[in-house]
């Protein structure tokens, strides 16, 4: 049998913190369409305040609030263990526009050239100690395994961005 090896990159604009992106029949025909029928798949994402995760695409568990009326189960843990109002000392980023280390914004806001400078994000690091930034599946007979309510989703835990995930499937064809 020979060994095969296939990548693709995604890309995505997120428009808020805590923004879930079903990416499962996109994981699924990369997959289908690699030619590995018994292997691996890997996706990493690009960035260290976002995650990937395998679970229900669930409102309840996932959100968005704006939709809900209310806060879904999974903001309110992470909330919990990693709040964005808390201080963090990543915060504090000293450079030549900013002696003094303290960010004047926690929204993200533009200057006023409309240039967005790094936002206050310490809690979208900490999230991501969760929610990890990588995670890998089993292709068997050339198709993604998984249970029957299990879908891959990718998440944004800062704000609204341009992100990247790349896939890697590899085994034998």
């Amino acid at each position: 049998m020979a060994y095969k090896v296939a990548t693709k990159t995604l890309s995505y604009q997120t428009l808020h913190r805590l923004e879930f992106i079903n990416i499962t029949q996109e994981v699924e025909a990369f997959v289908e369409n690699s030619g590995v029928q018994t292997g691996t798949v890997t996706l990493q994402a690009h960035h260290t305040t976002c995650g990937l995760w395998v679970n229900e695409d669930e409102k309840n568990l996932i959100g968005p609030e704006k939709t809900l009326g209310y806060t879904p189960d999974l903001q309110r843990i992470l909330d919990r263990f990693a709040h964005p109002a808390e201080e963090y000392h990543h915060n504090d980023i000293r450079d030549i526009n900013n002696p003094k280390g303290k960010r004047h914004t926690h929204l993200c806001l533009p200057d006023e050239h409309g240039v967005v400078h790094e936002c206050i994000n310490g809690h979208a690091h900490a999230h991501n100690m969760v929610l990890p930034s990588y995670l890998t599946l089993i292709i068997e007979n050339g198709k993604l395994i998984r249970g029957e309510w299990q879908q891959v989703l990718f998440i944004e835990l800062d704000h609204d961005r341009s992100r990247k995930v790349t896939m890697l499937a590899q085994g034998e064809a």
